[in-house]
Parts: structure tokens; C-alpha cells; sequence
């Protein structure tokens, strides 16, 4: 059974008649996606199976041809290329053309759960909904974390997936194409068949920065094949507590290294991304000292003094500017007592007022949320919504699965309580990217991509990066090399867990599962 983007649209899509905008960016936009064929589900006797629960996730039993060789069109990268200051005529023409509602809606990122049936299809009625209704701006995340049908997409699947949403955004609502966010932290990990780096520590034990820089190359041309054009990384924090579980994200704790590192992964990530159509958007996170958590558990608070944050934590994110980093990442939780998604001091006077950032900033999931579900700092939905954006310049609610941001900002809008001049600020600053990105002029994905994913070439440069973050503390007794004939005893839980061997944002964001 082969299932396309032309399929779902003629099965599902009401018979509309698109009708463009007023503003010359709607009315660049191109409307017809590629067609990529891909295996539908499991049928029998025709009929697909729709189990009650997905206990198993399906392979998909696409591949990309990983072609031997390719080459790609070059650009000047020999300048920095990043967010300005200032709008794009074109892009103020179109934000004055837009109703609150729609201004929201660009500010509003949805977790890929939604768009799913309990089939872990595509749910049309509810994309539709998503779009139309809410006019939401951006979706995150692949849908085999989000619990879908197939449990690794391939780029045809995953292209297939973000082709169908960008349909249905172009179609309904503002009709502005929605930008579409992942992690792609050691390649473009959630796509079957793209090559796997090192993990972030791994590159900077390596001391050399082009591994830095071609493992964000090649991840982003890898996260482009699947229609998608902005990679959550790199991480920017320097390792500061050895009980943190996320240490293995960062490129490790000296904060000149690490900034060296987070400066060449974000030229590689982006290159010249206003111009080339092979690059994404990076994003550094998580501004800022989340991985000094107290007691080392993930998302507890932090308690640093002001003058050790500014010595040994803003540094490598600075690099983050000074690379043109074109988004960034608020962080989880607290920050010596205050929250972070709420901190004036933390994201308008540092970050913007001091650092110099230009870009878009956006939330790490839940947070503008979490003010009132986990922190206990805002009374509900509107209160919290309230303080992040009247006392922050976040400009995304990565919201995940409610309307209640967007519900609650348009209600603050209309009473008077956030400014729309404030709103004006971050919907700008959303389409001023996506602009960047050259989604006005084809926001679908380019399917001539698909085929490099997992090149030859490209698995040769992860080789060389592991090869070089290999390191030999001591060769006591002349123990290395091995001989052939020695027999070596593996000691450990993990010695034989590909699973634990291969470490996280490896097919999941945990690795694989034990039955995967």
C-alpha cells in the first residue's frame, strides 16, 4: 500500500479554495508540496489495523539510498550571517496586516501529538483545527517520540509528515507556513538513516572545533531532507554538577573549549542560512546555569552567584551570539529564587540589553505553563502568561498539547494588560525568521536531500570526529595495542547494551528501547 502527501490531501482535506493574501510574502509562497511515496500501515484484508494501544511501534521499513558521494551549492560563509535588529520592510507589512489572534498563533509551537490519530496517523480533523482555529506558528518534535505509528521515521516519512502540516498551515488560518523545531543534538538523530556523531562531550575531547562544525553541517542538511528547518542545539551550557544527567549534551566544563565548540557547531548548523536552503536555524540552550542543578536532578533549581555566572557560564553563550545564532532556549526552572521564564534581569537586560542577542527566543517545553502546574509562582494561565511576556522578550511558548497560552495571551491583548506593541515584538521577530529561512518562497521539504542522508562521506567525518575524542590516560605495561591473541574480559551491566553503549538523542531522546 503506498500512501503520499497527495493522498492524505484528496482523502482528507476539504476541497478549499486557497486564497492568498494581501502581502507580497503570502503571495510568494509556494503551494504544491513534493510527493514522496511511502509503505502505509500493516492492512489486513485490506483494511488497516488500528490497534487500541500501540505497544510495539512499527518499523519503517523505508531507507534513504545513502548515496556514496554528493556535493552541495556553496555559499560565502566567510562572514558571520545572523539575526538583525531590525524587520524586513516586507515582514512589517505583512505583521500590520495581521489580526491579534494570528499574531499569538505565530508565538504558539504544539508538540507533533497532536496531529496524531490513536492510530498514530495523521489526524487531519485535528491539524485542521490546529491550524485554522488557533493559527498556531510552529509544531516540535518527531512523531515517534510523540508517540506514532512508526517508531524511527525515515526522511521520506518524516518529509511526508512535515509536508502534509505545511499544506494545511498554507491553507488555513493566516496561511503563514509554520517553522517546524527538533533536536537534532548528534545529528539528526530522530531521522532513520542519518549518520550519529559523537555525543557533544566526545566532539570537544577531541580539541579540534571543525568536528564542531561539520557534525552541525551535516546534521543540518540531514534535518532539512525531512522538511524541517530548526535544530535545538547546540546545547551552550558548560558541566558544572556531576550528577546531572545531561552532562554527555555539553561540550564539557572549561568555558573557553566549550565556546569554541558551541561558536563552530552554530557556523555549521547555520552556515549561510539566509542563502542556503541545505542549513536550519540553530538554537543555543539553556539560557542560562542549568546544568548546576542543587542536587543534580534535571529541572531542579540553581544557586549561583551573579559574578561566577558572569565568569564561567555567560561566556560560551556569548559565543552563541557572536556565531549569529539565530534562536535561543530559556531555561527549566529557577535561578537563585526567581524563575527563569519570568527573570527580566536573565532574558531582557542580559541577554539582550548586554549580550547583544537579536534572534528569537523561545521556551523550553511547558515553561510559560509551568509558572502555575510546578512552580507554584502564577495563579493559572493568564497570570503566567502575563509575567514572561510583559517582564521577558520570550517570543515562542513551546506549549505542548493546550491552548491555554494562546487562549490567555489573546485575552491579556484585548483587556489591555500586555501591550500589543509587546506582541508585535516577538511575531515580528517569528516571521522576520522564517523569512530568513526562505520559507515564504518553498516551505517544503527538498526531496533531492533524501538520498544524502547517511553518505559514505558523511559517515567518514563521525568516524574521524570519534577517533580523535578517543583518549589514553596511561598506557601502563604496554597494554595497547591489543594483541589478537590475548582474550580481553569485558567487565559491566552495559558492556553488551547497544542500547547504553550508543547513549541518549540516539533514535530517541533516551536511545532506543530495550526491545528496539
Amino acid at each position: 500500500m503506498k500512501v503520499s502527501l497527495v493522498h492524505y490531501l484528496v482523502s482528507y482535506l476539504p476541497l478549499i479554495a486557497l486564497v492568498k493574501g494581501d502581502t507580497p510574502l503570502l503571495n510568494n509562497i509556494t503551494t504544491s508540496p513534493p510527493e514522496i511515496d511511502v509503505p502505509g500501515p500493516k492492512t489486513i484484508n485490506g483494511v488497516v489495523c488500528l490497534p487500541p494501544n500501540i505497544v510495539f511501534q512499527q518499523f519503517d521499513p523505508l531507507k534513504p539510498k545513502s548515496v556514496p558521494k554528493y556535493s552541495l551549492p556553496q555559499y560565502d560563509e566567510s562572514k558571520v550571517v545572523g539575526p538583525t535588529a531590525n524587520l524586513d520592510a516586507d515582514v512589517v507589512e505583512l505583521l500590520n496586516s495581521l489580526t491579534i489572534e494570528e499574531k499569538v498563533g505565530q508565538m504558539t509551537q504544539i508538540f507533533s501529538s497532536m496531529f496524531l490519530g490513536c492510530d498514530g496517523l495523521v489526524n487531519m480533523t485535528a491539524t485542521i483545527e490546529w491550524f485554522d482555529k488557533w493559527k498556531i506558528g510552529s509544531v516540535y518534535t518527531d512523531t515517534a517520540t510523540a508517540g506514532g505509528y512508526w517508531n524511527y521515521n525515515s526522511p521520506q516519512r518524516s518529509a511526508n509528515f512535515t509536508n502534509t502540516l505545511q499544506q494545511v498551515a498554507t491553507t488555513y488560518g493566516s496561511k503563514i507556513p509554520m517553522i517546524y523545531g527538533i533536536d537534532s543534538v548528534r545529528g539528526a538523530n530522530f531521522i532513520k538513516g542519518a549518520v550519529i556523531f559523537p555525543a557533544p562531550v566526545n566532539t570537544a575531547a577531541t580539541f579540534n572545533p571543525i568536528h564542531a562544525y561539520e557534525a552541525g553541517r551535516i546534521a543540518a542538511k540531514d534535518t532539512r531532507a525531512a522538511g524541517i528547518q530548526w535544530a535545538f542545539g547546540p546545547l551552550s551550557d558548560i558541566s558544572m554538577e556531576k550528577l546531572w544527567s545531561r552532562n554527555v549534551e555539553n561540550f564539557g566544563e572549561d568555558p573557553y573549549l566549550a565556546g569554541e565548540m558551541v561558536y563552530n557547531s552554530i557556523r555549521g548548523v547555520q552556515g549561510n542560512y539566509k542563502m542556503d536552503r541545505t542549513r536550519v536555524a540553530a538554537c543555543m540552550k539553556h539560557f542560562i546555569g542549568y546544568s548546576a542543578p542543587i542536587n543534580g536532578k534535571d529541572q531542579e533549581q540553581r544557586l549561583i552567584p551573579w559574578n561566577y555566572l558572569m565568569e564561567y557560564i555567560v561566556p560560551s553563550f556569548q559565543r552563541a551570539v557572536d556565531a549569529g545564532v539565530a534562536t535561543g532556549m530559556e531555561s527549566y526552572g529557577s535561578l537563585n529564587g526567581g524563575d527563569v521564564v519570568a527573570s527580566k534581569a536573565l532574558l531582557k537586560d542580559l541577554l539582550r540589553d548586554k549580550m547583544g542577542f537579536n534572534g528569537m527566543m523561545t521556551t523550553d517545553f511547558g515553561e510559560i505553563n509551568s509558572q502555575y502546574q510546578k512552580h507554584m509562582t502564577a495563579f493559572n494561565a493568564s497570570d503566567a502568561a502575563m509575567s514572561s511576556l510583559n517582564y521577558t522578550t520570550i517570543d515562542m511558548s513551546m506549549v505542548g498539547t493546550s491552548e491555554n497560552f494562546t487562549n490567555a495571551t489573546i485575552y491579556l491583548v484585548k483587556g489591555g494588560v500586555i501591550p500589543e506593541s509587546r506582541i508585535n515584538e516577538s511575531a515580528g521577530r517569528i516571521l522576520q525568521l522564517k523569512k530568513d529561512l526562505g520559507l515564504f518562497e518553498q516551505p517544503f521539504s527538498d526531496p533531492s536531500l533524501i538520498d544524502t542522508v547517511g553518505s559514505a562521506q558523511d559517515v567518514e567525518v563521525a568516524r574521524n570526529s570519534a577517533r580523535e575524542s578517543i583518549i589514553l590516560h596511561q598506557n601502563k605495561n604496554n597494554v595497547l595495542p591489543l594483541s589478537v591473541d590475548e582474550k580481553v574480559l569485558f567487565i559491566g551491566p552495559n558492556m553488551n547494551s547497544t542500547r547504553f553503549l550508543g547513549g541518549g538523542w540516539n533514535a530517541h531522546w533516551q536511545g532506543p528501547t530495550d526491545a528496539e
